[in-house]
């Protein structure tokens, strides 16, 4: 058998995040899901060699912006009371990363959700709704708890509510897992899947593709909140997931309350526990009841009706 050239691997980027020495295991594990959440990839914390000190790496499919990223972690970080860190990007060498680490990937049950990767050869289990998403990917994989929240959420109103078609916003779409598991549940739904960067837009449209979805069902679309008149087009919406942060849903709250239907849902996480009675309260003041709180460690879903 002949082996493909190391430049027909998929390239990846680690962006790594060096921590004071003096954190406790417990304080970098809920950074860990800061970082993961604030740059919706997976994260992974360790002790750097020799250093006694803790790391935090992420991997990104596509050259990431350091000043960026450090800005959006500056914010984060003094929200928290932290000290300011310095971010680095490295372009990794070219291997086959899914190959090596497969068994680190392996399928998952999030209630009638099954999500794996094409690594994953057998067949999916019966009555499930799969998900083809990888574990590589740079805008998350069904791994963190806030995705595990959203699509737990999904399914109880979907088991609750029996109607076949429903009109989906995907705010902050990412690898739009959402928007797709919403397709998987009701198959004769529509769906827009919007994100303000393009690179997670190409990842939702690879996404929509390998997931066998056709277009007119789910549209991925650019935008910055409801900037795009497709988004604002397509409302009023019988359902909307906004995974993103605290502080943007805040922002957000009058127009994703205005965009959703009499009686609709709306599912938001990117919460941390004790921001949820903060975000609750913005949503409120725009006329949206609680339903329900999901919380996932140090994660909180709010599940709401217009």
């Amino acid at each position: 058998m002949t082996m493909q050239p190391d430049t027909d691997m998929p390239r990846l980027w680690a962006v790594r995040l060096g921590l004071d020495a003096d954190l406790g295991a417990a304080q970098v594990s809920r950074l860990e899901m800061v970082f993961s959440e604030l740059l919706d990839a997976e994260a992974t914390a360790h002790l750097r060699d020799g250093a006694g000190a803790w790391q935090i790496e992420a991997l990104f499919s596509y050259a990431p912006d350091a000043g960026i990223i450090d800005a959006l972690l500056a914010r984060q970080f003094e929200a928290l009371g932290l000290p300011a860190v310095t971010v680095s990007v490295e372009a990794l060498a070219h291997r086959d990363w899914l190959g090596g680490d497969r068994a680190a990937f392996p399928p998952r049950h999030i209630g009638r959700f099954w999500v794996y990767g094409s690594h994953v050869t057998r067949r999916r289990p019966a009555a499930s709704w799969p998900l083809l998403v990888e574990a590589a990917q740079a805008f998350g994989s069904g791994t963190h708890p806030t995705t595990e929240g959203c699509l737990r959420a999904a399914e109880t109103i979907f088991r609750t509510y029996r109607k076949s078609r429903w009109r989906v916003l995907d705010m902050g779409c990412g690898s739009a897992i959402l928007g797709l598991g919403a397709l998987r549940a009701r198959p004769a739904s529509t769906v827009i899947a919007a994100d303000n960067d393009p690179v997670a837009v190409r990842t939702a449209v690879e996404n929509r593709r390998i997931n066998g979805i056709a277009r007119h069902r789910m549209r991925c679309v650019v935008s910055t909140g409801f900037d795009a008149p497709s988004v604002r087009g397509a409302g009023p919406y019988d359902l909307v997931f906004a995974n993103i942060l605290a502080g943007p849903l805040c922002g957000m709250a009058r127009d994703l309350v205005a965009s959703t239907a009499a009686a609709g849902w709306i599912i938001l996480s990117g919460i941390l526990n004790e921001q949820a009675d903060m975000v609750e309260a913005r949503f409120a003041a725009h006329g949206a009841r609680r339903a329900r709180r999901l919380v996932i460690g140090d994660w909180t879903t709010l599940i709401m009706r217009a």
